[in-house]
């Protein structure tokens, strides 16, 4: 890597330690708000996928406007059933979570399913055959409550998935920062 004059990486010498101490604490603070408020956090996820969905679906029904006499019609269905989830996602956040999450559930029954059989029917996994069996087991118990409870399993999901990364991630941004604004220090005393 390259060296300044100043004994440090051109990266390091363009960077402010404050922004990326600025970043961590923001991401820290709204993993917090996640973990204490999972509810909302759902909302907002929920809002900004229909955001996405609008967004991609006025692009398929431009896309099918554009089309020649009668090939857009399957692309024209797309934008019809996108826009109708996109409005959906706004107006019924809680409705869309609770199908998001039972999809969701339904391939960890699947996985589970056949973790659990592929442990208990193939002899290449006899030394670690519980392992595969307890991520099995793991997956259809968590499966089966996402399925009862849609709604928790959103909950869950959006705190454990996006609160805990944005508290790893906040805090990996304030090390980052701090160590930087050392860094920086330093090569401006030498």
């Amino acid at each position: 890597m390259e060296q300044t004059d100043s004994g440090y990486a051109p990266f390091t010498a363009a960077v402010k330690w404050s922004s990326l101490a600025l970043r961590g604490l923001l991401a820290l603070v709204i993993g917090i708000l996640v973990l204490v408020w999972p509810g909302i956090a759902v909302d907002v996820v929920v809002l900004l996928f229909g955001v996405f969905i609008a967004i991609a679906s006025v692009l398929t029904l431009v896309s099918a406007l554009r089309s020649p006499a009668g090939s857009g019609v399957l692309y024209l269905l797309l934008a019809v059933l996108g826009i109708i989830v996109a409005l959906l996602a706004v107006f019924r956040p809680s409705f869309i979570a609770a199908v998001l999450v039972e999809i969701i559930a339904i391939l960890m029954l699947i996985t589970g399913i056949f973790d659990l059989t592929i442990a208990a029917t193939h002899p290449e996994f006899v030394d670690n055959r519980w392992l595969l069996a307890a991520s099995g087991l793991l997956s259809v118990v968590l499966a089966v409550i996402f399925i009862i409870f849609p709604l928790l399993g959103a909950m869950v999901l959006v705190a454990v998935y996006l609160g805990v990364f944005m508290i790893i991630f906040g805090l990996l941004s304030l090390a980052l920062g701090f160590r930087l604004k050392g860094l920086q220090k330093k090569g401006a005393a030498a």
